[in-house]
């Protein structure tokens, strides 16, 4: 009767270290998916954004050429040649009344 019962005690601790720790490698492996997600998402994320950034930079510089531009078209009719215009990059002072 003693080892019945040594046999049955066992058993039982074996079931519930067993249980606990097959329980553990479940939870281990669910973190791991959770984890190998967030990287997945930050990574979209951070290719959304740089795409972002360059989109941005691509309007900002097409905007100032069509400034420029539209500056450039201003000067030459204002003048009515474009031979009187002063050379790029110095300013010209109005003159004083």
């Amino acid at each position: 009767m003693r080892g019945f019962l040594l046999g049955l005690l066992t058993g039982i601790v074996g079931t519930l270290w067993y249980t606990q720790t097959r329980g553990q490698l479940e939870v281990n492996r669910h973190f791991g998916e959770m984890q190998e997600r967030a990287n997945a998402i930050l990574n979209e994320s951070r290719r959304i954004l740089e795409e972002t950034r360059q989109e941005l930079g691509s309007a900002l510089q097409a905007g100032r050429q069509t400034v420029q531009q539209q500056t450039e078209r201003l000067r030459h009719a204002g003048t009515g040649t474009a031979e009187s215009n002063p050379p790029e990059g110095t300013e010209q002072t109005p003159p004083a009344m």
